[in-house]
């Protein structure tokens, strides 16, 4: 985690919005410096106090002001006042240290010149307490070493004890945890307090509960015998409500099953008359038709009289040829004729062959223009994965690449492939390999997106799928067509050149049919025929559909009557069954209400009896006997009060919850002090941890700057302030110390000397709130220089003072880093050769955490990888200019100005 940029808006100098960016990580190691420079009184400052403040910091005495709109630029001479100052703080978490689902934090603050303020992450309200659990967990917040302000490290070491153990809390990783031990405290204090309420609630009801509980017994025999009464009365109203609702049921249940039936025989039945109304409407005969036979009529004289002359016409000019010895071109003349209506016939059959196939191969190139556009999709699909995963290493990258390329490998070879379940099985592995490609990019990218990128390819490989399957199925259409056509043209050429030989053999020959009158005649009249006979078939066909329709549809109407009367007489016999039971149902539905009513009145609960239906036989008569027994014998016992009893359930009914709320109390005052011992271990063994780490840091830290001397921090135990103190895990264990038990220690601890049982509580809390869980009463400071004895860090000088707290901050950070630290002129009392030792430490660290230091010091600064500067304009607004010193570092003119 690191810090990514910083937004600040109306906060103290900075009026407008200003935007900070930070370098991350520099390398796989290195975080990067940010240095931050300015004349005195520029508003440098104000960056860190933005940066504390939107941490969560309340105290204004640390941001310098009084009151809360003291952070809220207040005008100058040139600008009025704004009403809202607002810092958001961009975190990088990737590494997920922060344990929540987001790659980046945005933690925002905002306070309104009325006093109103308000807390977001990621644009979504949250609590102060929620920002205070989440950056505990992640290593900093507004009171650890993650910002480390004007004042602060020489302050550091004039801090009292329990302070600078307050700090180390911090600093060891602890903090999480007592906030969590504070709130089990906190709902601890609670516990015990509501269970002493409720413990004196309980001895008030008691005895009022045991007064009522005599004169409820009074009543014991009359609920007794009112008991018996109403199981009587259950079995016999349960045996003759039951038998009268069976049937009335089984009445219901038959009129809906016929009910039922009738419908969808009256929608069938209605069906078929719609029918038969539109065949009676299609069944006339229509002009055309008879138009139609009339026509026919007049072309079959017509063809006949044709045929007969040419008939004739033929037959003497055979005899002419035959007279003349002319019988071969006879035999001739009737095959020209034969051959000549054959290729008509396939002529005929070409042309509507070749309509067809332009048809379907239109269609053809209509799927293939689909067909590219989808292939056009798929591409640019596949392309933009590679969009989705910016962030992926070489590996990953690598596999990606090469399951992209294989899916647009196959699908070239789908394009190719004629065999249907072979395109099928190529889309089934393009699947495959998609769903691998998902689960790499679900890693790193928006799952949201690449779920509609996944629909969207799926739905484009179906489509692809079912479009190859047309085309291939469409190709083999087209080619069969195409071969028909083929043999049909080959067929009519065929014929041609057997025509052709035989009108050269006429020509040769000299045909009688060429010349003179009779010839032209029989030309004319063969044309004449043509005609007729095109128009002949042509309209005998129309006839003979019409006629072939309406004799289906005469027959189809003779059904349809028939069906009709059938569902008729079933619908009457339906209709007869449903009024005879529709009347018995009635006799039976008025015995249910009748009894029900009688029901309501004696026994109270109809839901009971409909509820209890008795197995076995059951003597209704004896029943009814016992009932009017036990009736008597409650007259005989007379009324009593309902108020009594009610008021005993009440009381009752509070007494048990009360009850019950004392033994939830225990379990959860159990529980906590469990917790709470969890914590307090898991608290000390964390701290003893990382403070031996932090005192080997700063004895290291102390040295280098230092160049020599000793330097360590050492624990205060309680006990040596108070030798009667017993730890916090100790009280909760039960263990003993010095002879006395727990609780005599307890009270001596908390000042208590006449403690009763029903205190206990309340002095745990109090003992639990006054002792930490480390049992420690706070942290000694021990610095000394070379060549001095030193035996307080009071007697250092200021310089040593500054060098020996910059030692133990830094020992801190790098034992337990932060993910950024602020340090806001902790060099300015440094003189240049610690400035440069400091800077070079810094430099060491920011491979462990990311700086941004606001500084005068140029050794800092020539390490820095951003540099701002801050100047105070005229109009009293602070302004940020900013230089990236790694892409300047050969420009010596431009380093030499800044530094």
């Amino acid at each position: 985690m690191y810090l990514e940029k910083l937004e600040i808006q109306g906060f103290k100098s900075f009026a407008h919005k200003n935007l900070l960016k930070f370098p991350g990580m520099l390398d796989e190691t290195k975080r990067g410096i940010t240095a931050i420079v300015g004349p005195n009184g520029s508003g440098k400052s104000n960056i860190a106090d933005a940066i504390r403040w939107v941490l969560g910091e309340q105290s204004m005495k640390v941001l310098r002001g009084k009151k809360s709109e003291d952070i809220i630029f207040f005008g100058s001479s040139k600008l009025n006042k704004l009403g809202m100052s607002e810092v958001s703080l961009f975190l990088n978490n990737e590494d997920h240290k922060a344990s929540i689902d987001y790659t980046q934090l945005v933690l925002t603050r905002r306070v309104y010149r009325d006093g109103l303020s308000e807390y977001s992450l990621n644009n979504s309200r949250v609590r102060l307490a929620d920002i205070q659990m989440l950056l505990a967990k992640s290593k900093f917040g507004q009171k650890t070493y993650s910002v480390i302000g004007q004042g602060m490290v020489e302050g550091f070491l004039n801090t009292s004890l329990a302070d600078r153990k307050e700090f180390f809390d911090e600093a060891t990783g602890v903090k999480q945890y007592q906030i969590k031990r504070d709130d089990s405290l906190n709902k601890l204090h609670s516990s015990y307090e509501n269970l002493n309420q409720v413990q004196m609630l309980l001895t008030e009801i008691e005895p009022r509960l045991k007064s009522l509980t005599r004169q409820v017994n009074k009543l014991k025999k009359r609920g007794e015998i009112e008991s018996q009464l109403q199981e009587l009365q259950l079995q016999y109203y349960g045996k003759i409500w039951h038998e009268l609702n069976d049937k009335f049921t089984e009445l219901n249940k038959r009129f809906l099953e016929i009910d039922k039936i009738k419908l969808e025989k009256d929608k069938k039945l209605d069906n078929l008359n719609r029918k038969l109304n539109q065949l009676e409407a299609q069944n006339k005969t229509s002009e055309e038709f008879l138009k139609w036979q009339n026509e026919l009529m007049n072309l079959q004289n017509g063809k006949d009289q044709l045929t007969k002359q040419l008939a004739k016409l033929d037959a003497q000019l055979e005899i002419k040829m035959e007279a003349n010895g002319q019988f071969d071109l006879s035999w001739l003349t009737g095959k020209k004729e034969e051959y000549e209506i054959k290729i008509k016939t396939i002529n005929k059959e070409i042309n509507d062959s070749e309509i067809i196939l332009n048809q379907e191969t239109n269609k053809q190139n209509e799927y293939r223009s689909k067909k590219e556009a989808i292939d056009k999709e798929i591409n640019n699909l596949n392309k933009n994965f590679y969009n989705y995963a910016p962030n992926l290493d070489k590996v990953e990258f690598g596999v990606l690449d090469k399951k992209i390329k294989n899916i647009l490998n196959k699908i070239d070879i789908i394009n190719n492939e004629k065999n249907i379940n072979k395109i099928i099985e190529i889309n089934i592995e393009i699947k495959k390999e998609l769903k691998y490609i998902l689960e790499i990019l679900k890693k790193y990218s928006d799952k949201e997106n690449l779920d509609e990128t996944q629909d969207n390819f799926k739905k484009l490989i179906t489509e692809k799928e079912e479009l190859l399957i047309k085309i291939n199925e469409r190709n083999v259409y087209l080619s069969a067509k195409g071969e028909r056509i083929r043999m049909l043209k080959e067929k009519k050429d065929e014929l041609s050149r057997e025509l052709g030989n035989i009108e050269n053999k006429l020509k040769r020959h000299g045909s009688g049919y060429a010349a003179g009158s009779a010839g032209k005649d029989r030309d004319k009249l063969k044309l004449s025929l043509s005609r007729i006979e095109d128009q002949f078939i042509g309209l005998k066909e129309k006839i003979g559909q019409q006629s072939r329709k309406e004799g289906e549809e005469r027959a189809f109407f003779f059904e349809l009557q028939k069906k009709v009367r059938n569902l008729q007489n079933e619908i009457n016999s339906h209709n007869n069954n449903l009024n005879e039971i529709k009347v018995n149902s009635t006799r039976y539905e008025t015995k249910l209400e009748g009894l029900e009513a009688e029901i309501r009145h004696s026994y109270g609960s109809l839901k009971k009896i409909k509820a209890n239906r008795m197995a076995g036989q059951i003597n209704v008569d004896e029943l009814f006997a016992g009932i009017n027994n036990l009736k008597r014998q409650l007259d005989q016992i007379g009324g009593i009060d309902p108020e009594i009893e009610k008021e005993y359930m009440e009381t009752k009914e509070r007494f048990d919850f009360l009850s019950g709320q004392v033994n939830d109390l225990a379990s959860a005052i159990s529980s906590l002090e469990k917790i709470i011992k969890d914590l307090d271990l898991i608290i000390k063994e964390r701290f003893d941890k990382e403070f031996e780490l932090i005192q080997e840091k700063f004895e290291e830290y102390f040295k280098i700057l230092f160049d020599g001397g000793n330097a360590k921090v050492i624990k205060v135990l309680a006990e040596e302030e108070d030798d009667s103190a017993i730890t916090s895990s100790e009280f909760l264990t039960g263990k003993k110390d010095q002879g006395q038990t727990v609780e005599q220690s307890l009270e001596k601890a908390v000042g208590e000397n006449n403690a009763k049982a029903d205190d206990i509580g309340i002095k745990k809390i109090k003992f639990l709130q006054k002792h930490n869980a480390t049992g420690l009463a706070g942290i000694e400071i021990k610095a000394t220089p070379p060549g001095k004895k030193i035996k307080n860090i009071s007697m250092l000088s200021g310089g040593e003072r500054a060098l020996t707290a910059i030692a133990l901050i830094c020992a801190i950070i790098s034992a337990n880093p932060s993910p950024f630290v602020v340090l806001d002129e902790v060099d300015a009392a440094l003189d240049e050769a610690n400035s440069e030792r400091l800077a070079r430490i810094l430099e060491d660290l920011s491979h462990k955490t990311q700086f941004i230091v606001i500084t005068h010091n140029r050794a800092t600064m020539r390490r820095a990888n951003i540099l701002y500067g801050v100047t105070m304009q005229d109009n009293g607004i602070s302004k940020l200019i900013s230089i990236k010193l790694d892409e300047a570092g050969e420009k010596k003119e431009v380093r030499s100005k800044w530094l």
